[in-house]
């Protein structure tokens, strides 16, 4: 039902005229006293408040969750608001320019990791400072719990005061409030009241999933401080209250009163500048002017708070509400029903009225409803009166535009107007009083904004609405992190797997680029790759690379390769290599490999290793085989013969401390994949398998070697020795699709061959484990100790895009299975990237723990991540209407997180500035004119240039439409793309030569 209002409007405007002029006084206003506890403050007249930031709900908030939340917080507040003594209030507030400033703190721990790590972004973290503030706005929704003597009975009102008095007077202290916090204001027999009643409310909201935290009472006077004046108070700001030290001011001399040694007075503390009225309507505080709006008629029906929000936003101004909630409704009406049946015979509308309170008289006594009282005024606030006089205009319409509410501005003391928008700072609000129903004033409530888990991130998402929300990757709030990211071609997958992996570099507190392995099908992530590389210094741009890798002797790896000194795999790389020469022995076209094949593989490798082992029969060295490796053994003068291994000599160079050339002898002591050939047929093989056959009756031993030979002639890649290495590069990108190809069972196999082996690469140093290496020589195990330890320390990721590549190959899926299943004990984040959802397997989105949905896409596939996710009606509906792919205002995607609490759900969107965009681009056009102009300009004026010629982040659509018109100039001619862009990129160097600042083309 609607909200009833009041019929006594007449009273509110005589008291207006009573306070006239009378400029009522800081000290007056804020009765905020001291603290009883950690989490308790106590007013002037003993009552005790706690104060909760609210920060709203970690699930998608539709028609039905909202009727359940709706319900459970009903039944936190009635608690509350069931009987005399018990108050509430609810403060939203809302600001642009304390987001831009919330936005900016958030990147400071960034910076620092920036700069700890050598990275030089301060063009993309500018951009960011700039851009996400366009779009968002600090919110703050505060819940005030007061508990008043009311709750006593007459009797324990008067043993409560008696004992208070002799308390006082057992001290022997007379405390002056006007200089001191009086530390025996507080009535101790209200706190189990207040206490229990503020957990029952707090225990019921968490469980219907609202996310909240109790403020200390530091924190809470600080909150109140920074809505009082956020200018005039850092961040580091903190109040002096009893228990804390405290010292007596120089200012405040010395008069032999124990209040001058005391902790100084709230109002003190919280105003730190003059406050006082310009007019009826207006005051300032500090060096803003502030306007009051009052709610007289309430929406006849009820409206949800986004409703207003949505018409605030579109105002574009800062504001704050104030909403107060009182027990004793009922009786409120008693005096106004009597005046409405009295009046009753002369107007239909008090008669109405008097229908209504008979109406909310029902609701009280057959309902589980309450009767509250509620009282309700907003502000908002300009460093000039003409700018304040727009924006109270403004707000006045955007409320009455709520619903159809009625607003007043007049209240007789502006400044006693605003004390009632700040939360706890005074009970008394001015605002006129109304009565209505508990569940009609919670669905009217600011209770039910989406919340992030996050306080914050390096990766800075919005709700669609624009409230911030924090996001960062590889938290502890997470157990594990592994990610799944689908959409359609163009959706802004590669964006957003850029910008997380982006945020895993910005970690606050990490001392080491992490170990970032990324698997791409073309150019997708060398955007990412170039920009931390050209922001690291000279001497440390090894750290990160981006290879092309195509089928040839100079990118051969050896999948056999072992931990330096190793003379055996390590569990985690035998298991690996098990699974990788399955792949190799599975005939094109099948996903399964013959049965007892796993089995002769363990034995095979295991063989291998043991034949060439310092005991058995190791490689010879040998002589020009490797120069760099000649010529470092003959300064540390090493002397070898005949029978001198590359055991001997990797172990030499080790020793000698070259760490680099010992790596590179060891790659010739190791067995090659055309060494598996022979010893599949040394009899301790021959003994358990030779007799197996398989079921195109051959033998299976026959089909292992005449399979492992084709991959050899097939895969140039695996023929020889490894040449091809990725260093010390901590973020790596390996670009398959030169050698990841499809189009039959045969492009099938060579692509999971490749995935498996740039897999191998890339991740042989995620799993080390100092017990793997037993029976390994001392002086190897302390070097691999110290390695261990730091691999310990890093974050590591793998990430695979195009997945779909994978899908007709169950080895290397079982392969990633596996990596999601062991990656929690070795802290191993794993991601992977697709069109559709068919591209995972159950398993897989079993174990995801943060799933993206870039586009919806068509109404089947909608259904189907509704059924894979039992996705409520909400998240089915948000779908449709807003997972559309990028726009101008970002990328809105539909995100589940599975942390340790609670599994969420949220509409959240990617917003990025035409930097970051252009350092991302994976176009191929847009790829090949950054590219160009970072190596003519540098890549910081190149972005710089291009951000500011091409604002959308690409250069695709002009490119697009130079060729069209080439086209219509030329039609029987082919127009060259490349030679289009060629020519945009001479325009673009010669009008730059011209004027750096050049704003068009």
């Amino acid at each position: 039902m609607g909200l009833v209002t009041s019929l006594l409007d007449g009273i509110d405007v005589v008291l207006a005229w009573a306070r006239l002029g009378l400029g009522t006084t800081v000290e007056s206003n804020c009765l905020l006293q001291t603290a009883d506890s950690d989490t308790v403050l106590v007013l002037n007249d003993g009552s005790l408040l706690s104060v909760i930031d609210f920060d709203g709900v970690m699930k998608l908030v539709g028609a039905d969750e909202f009727s359940q939340i709706c319900s459970a917080y009903q039944a936190a507040f009635s608690s509350v608001l069931s009987n005399q003594g018990h108050h509430a209030q609810i403060v939203f507030s809302y600001s642009k320019e304390k987001g831009a400033e919330r936005i900016r703190k958030n990147y400071e721990p960034i910076q620092e990791t920036m700069d700890k790590l050598g990275l030089s972004l301060k063009d993309l973290l500018k951009e960011r400072q700039e851009k996400l503030p366009m779009y968002c706005a600090d919110e703050k929704v505060y819940v005030v719990i007061r508990t008043t003597v009311d709750i006593l009975t007459n009797e324990q009102k008067k043993q409560t005061f008696k004992d208070q008095k002799d308390a006082i007077a057992k001290s022997n202290l007379t405390i002056d409030r006007s200089n001191a916090q009086d530390v025996f204001a507080a009535l101790p027999a209200l706190r189990d009241a207040h206490d229990s009643t503020l957990k029952t409310l707090i225990d019921t909201c968490v469980s219907a999933g609202a996310r909240l935290q109790l403020l200390s009472v530091h924190d809470a006077i600080k909150r109140i401080r920074q809505e009082v004046d956020w200018h005039f108070t850092d961040d580091s700001w903190k109040a002096v209250l009893p228990g804390d030290m405290v010292r007596p001011s120089i200012a405040r001399s010395f008069s032999g009163n124990i209040s001058d040694l005391l902790w100084p007075p709230l109002y003190v503390q919280l105003f730190p500048r003059d406050a006082f009225n310009v007019d009826f309507s207006t005051c300032i505080v500090g060096d803003d002017y502030y306007g009051m709006v009052y709610i007289e008629l309430y929406p006849r029906h009820v409206q949800i708070f986004n409703q207003l929000l949505g018409r605030c936003l579109n105002a574009q101004i800062p504001w704050r509400m104030s909403f107060s909630i009182e027990s004793g409704g009922m009786q409120a009406l008693s005096i106004k029903k009597m005046f409405a049946e009295v009046l009753s015979f002369s107007s239909v509308q008090n008669r109405l009225i008097a229908n209504g309170v008979d109406l909310l008289s029902y609701l009280d006594v057959n309902t589980d409803d309450d009767i509250v009282k509620l009282r309700t005024v907003c502000c908002t606030w300009a460093s000039d009166k003409e700018t304040l006089k727009t924006r109270v205009s403004l707000l006045a319409r955007a409320v009455q535009g709520w619903g159809g509410c009625n607003v007043s501005q007049v209240s007789g003391d502006a400044f006693q107007g605003l004390v009632g928008t700040l939360p706890a700072v005074n009970p008394v609000n001015i605002a006129p009083m109304t009565v209505a129903s508990l569940n009609d004033v919670i669905s009217m409530m600011p209770l039910y904004r989406p919340s992030s888990p996050w306080q914050s991130g390096s990766l800075m998402l919005r709700s669609p609405d624009g409230k911030i929300w924090p996001y960062q990757p590889g938290s502890h709030l997470q157990s594990t992190s592994i990610d799944i990211i689908y959409a359609r071609p163009g959706s802004g997958k590669s964006v957003l797997a850029n910008s997380i992996n982006l945020a895993l570099c910005l970690t606050p507190g990490i001392t080491r680029l992490p170990m970032i392995s990324i698997i791409d099908i073309g150019p997708s992530s060398s955007g990412l790759i170039s920009l931390i590389k050209d922001s690291l210094p000279p001497s440390e741009q090894y750290k990160a690379s981006y290879h092309r890798i195509s089928m040839t002797e100079s990118y051969s790896i050896n999948p056999l390769d072992t931990q330096l000194g190793a003379r055996y795999p390590t569990p985690p790389e035998r298991s690996f290599l098990v699974n990788f020469i399955l792949l190799l022995v599975t005939p094109a076209g099948e996903n399964k490999p013959y049965d007892g094949m796993s089995d002769m593989i363990g034995l095979v490798v295991d063989e291998a290793f043991k034949g060439l082992h310092d005991n058995a029969n190791p490689n010879v060295y040998t002589l020009s085989t490797d120069h760099e490796i000649d010529d470092t053994l003959k300064d540390i003068g090493f002397v070898f013969d005949s029978k001198t291994s590359w055991w001997e000599v990797t172990d030499a160079l080790f020793m000698a401390g070259f760490i680099k050339e010992a790596y590179r002898a060891q790659r010739y002591a190791v067995p090659l994949i055309s060494d598996l050939v022979s010893v599949a047929r040394v009899s301790n093989v021959e003994d358990l398998f030779g007799k197996v056959m398989t079921p195109t009756g051959e033998k299976l031993i026959v089909t292992f070697t005449r399979m492992v030979s084709s991959a050899v002639r097939e895969y140039p890649v695996l023929s020889r020795p490894t040449k091809f290495d990725i260093g010390d590069a901590r973020v790596v990108s390996l670009d398959l699709d030169e050698v990841a190809k499809t189009g039959g069972a045969a492009a099938d196999k060579q692509t999971a061959v490749m995935y498996m082996l740039a897999r191998y690469l890339l991740t042989r140093n995620f799993y080390l484990n100092i017990d793997s290496f037993e029976g390994i020589d001392q002086a190897y195990r302390n070097f691999h100790q110290k390695r261990i330890q730091d691999n310990k320390e890093d974050v590591k990721r793998l990430v695979m895009d195009e997945f779909h590549r994978t899908s007709h190959s169950d080895i290397v899926r079982h392969q990633v299975v596996q990596d999601m299943r062991e990656g929690r004990k070795w802290g191993v984040q794993v991601a992977l990237i697709s069109q559709s959802l068919d591209d995972f397997d159950s398993v897989m989105i079993d174990f995801a723990t943060s799933i993206f949905i870039m586009d919806a896409g068509p109404e089947q596939s909608i259904r189907k991540s509704v059924s894979t996710f039992g996705l409520p009606k909400s998240a089915e509906d948000a779908l449709r209407s807003y997972v559309r792919g990028p726009n101008a205002q970002g990328a809105t995607m539909l995100a589940i997180f599975a942390t340790k609490d609670a599994t969420l759900i949220q509409l959240v969107t990617l917003t990025l500035g035409p930097i970051e965009l252009w350092a991302f681009s994976t176009t191929a056009e847009d790829y090949y004119l950054r590219d160009a102009l970072y190596e003519k300009l540098g890549p910081a004026e190149a972005r710089r240039l291009l951000a500011q010629l091409f604002p959308s982040g690409s250069a695709s659509k002009y490119i697009m439409n130079e060729v069209t018109k080439q086209q219509l100039k030329e039609p029987d001619q082919a127009v060259d793309v490349v030679s289009v862009v060629q020519r945009l990129i001479d325009h673009i160097l010669d009008q730059h030569n011209k004027d750096p600042n050049v704003k068009a083309i």
